[in-house]
């Protein structure tokens, strides 16, 4: 049970950041609870905290963390608020969200780089270096994700990863408020040689500070980052009218966009290997038909999904499409990237259709696509979702991986456990000359339906089978009720987070939920011959003599 927060206390906190910029009150505590994404044990709610805190500097940051070290308080970061990762987790946490900590600080457009606040999101951090000819890696969660956020504290992976990487690859200086209060700068900035690298001449921690997903609040506070920008060929503003649906935008003269189409598996692969090997494409993703309807059009695709010709030609058809920008330095350079991707899509018996060639589409699609906008869309049609995931892997791995986990979803959706997508619902992005992918398959649900949040549980645990299976890392590591399933599977990595929690924050003032703790898995609602399943794998894979660290 949450206390309620003392007066002598909360002065403090009005002295460390003005009296405007604290608050107690329920109604304003209550709005930093709901949190639907991610969120199964009590969706949609989180635990309330007992303070809100609104730092605008550094100092200040310093300031409410000491405070809190003082008073045996936990504090948790909270910049956009993407996910239940953002919401308090234990009893007498206060919330330190960073909205006024939103400058741009500076844009290296020689080096390429900008230094930017934990609240600057991307949207605001992309319109900005446009102007100077460059832009900036998003996530998939879209435009309102912070680039700060991303490459410090979780995942970071997007559609432009083709030619972008993806967010940690691209932090470069870094300044950390530890959960002591003391601030630590890592890379360049820690040897006062400005903020081109992250790995020195200076102190190097990136494994320590956010490792593969980041300790999603759980290590300190990190208020100020340099993020690496990237070559934007087209105008220094894109002329626009209308929001999101609705939206028309001049496309750049240098910008052409395709939708690719693969009959099967081996084939959309094999063209994914031949696009990296050419060296072309600005932002590529699979997704698959009935996923984009059902961001969308939602209402249309409830009416599409009981049709079944239409229904075979999108579940089978169309599932394997992707959409790709191809971005030229001139004109020259734009045709010879649109007659090398002709080619390979007719190489593999695929095709490329040149969106250009209906305009109402490529003016709606451009900007939504080079700006991730749509993305965010996915909670239209029933209310809430989540996602299937294994770590990063090879392109044929992530392939196999996709396929198995659609042949999950489609168990639960006949059982009326999750809402019909019919299952072919990827995510998939590509990275490093596109050998390397990343995968998430969606699946979407009602939080107001109880058989929905009662089978959320299994499906998650199908999900940590089928990757175990696979010879992958589950990507569900990150969440208590897994993370004690999983660490021995994974060199029993929470023991090791642990050691660096202990290190960095003897006081255990952060609020570390999403980051170390650790809690029994729920089989009840595991179905006994998945639950025999895991079993066995743990024998095979031999958990159990997989020892602790010395």
């Amino acid at each position: 049970m949450n206390d309620m927060i003392s007066d002598t206390i909360y002065k403090e906190f009005e002295e460390a950041v003005g009296p405007d910029n604290v608050s107690r009150h329920p109604a304003v505590l209550d709005s930093y609870t709901f949190q639907p994404y991610e969120n199964h044990e009590t969706m949609p709610w989180k635990k309330r905290p007992v303070a809100a805190v609104l730092p605008a500097s550094t100092e200040e940051v310093q300031e409410v963390v000491k405070i809190c070290n003082h008073h045996g308080l936990k504090f948790k970061a909270f910049s956009t608020g993407w996910g239940a990762w953002a919401g308090a987790t234990k009893d007498n946490v206060v919330i330190m969200d960073l909205r006024r900590m939103n400058r741009i600080i500076d844009i290296d457009e020689k080096n390429m780089y900008a230094i930017v606040e934990p609240y600057v999101c991307s949207a605001q951090l992309q319109a900005e270096a446009m102007k100077l000819g460059l832009n900036t890696h998003i996530i998939g969660c879209g435009p309102v994700s912070s680039p700060l956020a991303s490459a410090t504290s979780g995942w970071g992976v997007g559609q432009d990863g083709i030619y972008m990487s993806y967010s940690p690859r691209n932090l470069l200086g870094l300044e950390w408020v530890q959960p002591t209060g003391e601030v630590l700068k890592l890379g360049t900035p820690g040897s006062g040689k400005g903020w081109f690298c992250g790995d020195g001449p200076g102190p190097s921690l990136r494994g320590t500070m956010r490792g593969n997903v980041g300790t999603l609040g759980g290590m300190g506070v990190f208020t100020k980052a340099a993020i690496k920008l990237y070559y934007w060929p087209g105008p220094p503003q894109v002329k626009s009218v209308g929001t999101v649906m609705d939206s028309q935008a001049e496309v750049p003269e240098q910008i052409s966009i395709f939708m690719c189409s693969f009959p099967d598996k081996k084939r959309w692969n094999d063209a994914c290997y031949d696009i990296g090997d050419a060296e072309i494409g600005y932002n590529f993703v699979r997704a698959g038909a009935p996923a984009m309807l059902t961001y969308l059009y939602p209402h249309l695709f409830k009416k599409l999904r009981g049709t079944k010709n239409i229904s075979r030609m999108l579940d089978q058809t169309l599932r394997f499409i992707g959409f790709i920008a191809l971005a030229g330095t001139s004109q020259r350079d734009l045709r010879y990237q649109e007659n090398v991707l002709k080619a390979i899509a007719i190489k593999h018996d695929g095709f490329a259709m040149d969106l250009r060639k209906l305009p109402p589409i490529m003016a709606n699609f451009t900007m939504n696509l080079l700006r991730v906008t749509f993305n965010p869309l996915i909670f239209r049609l029933g209310g809430s979702f989540s996602t299937a995931l294994s770590r990063n892997d090879s392109l044929d791995a992530q392939s196999d991986w996709c396929e198995t986990i659609c042949d999950v979803k489609s168990n639960y959706i006949k059982k009326d456990e999750i809402i019909d997508d019919m299952a072919v619902n990827p995510y998939y992005v590509t990275y490093e000359n596109n050998t390397w992918a990343h995968c998430e398959v969606m699946y979407q649900f009602d939080p107001r339906n109880e058989k929905h949040l009662n089978a959320l549980p299994a499906i998650t645990m199908d999900f940590v089978i089928s990757a175990i299976e696979s010879c992958m890392e589950p990507g569900f590591g990150v969440f208590p009720p897994a993370r004690k399933l999983l660490s021995p599977l994974i060199s029993n990595y929470n023991i090791w987070q642990k050691k660096l929690s202990a290190a960095f924050d003897p006081n255990e003032a952060g609020d570390k939920g999403y980051y170390t703790d650790e809690a029994e898995f729920d089989f009840s609602k595991i179905a006994p011959e998945r639950r025999a399943k895991l079993e066995k794998l743990a024998v095979e894979r031999k958990w159990t003599e997989m020892g602790p660290p010395e």
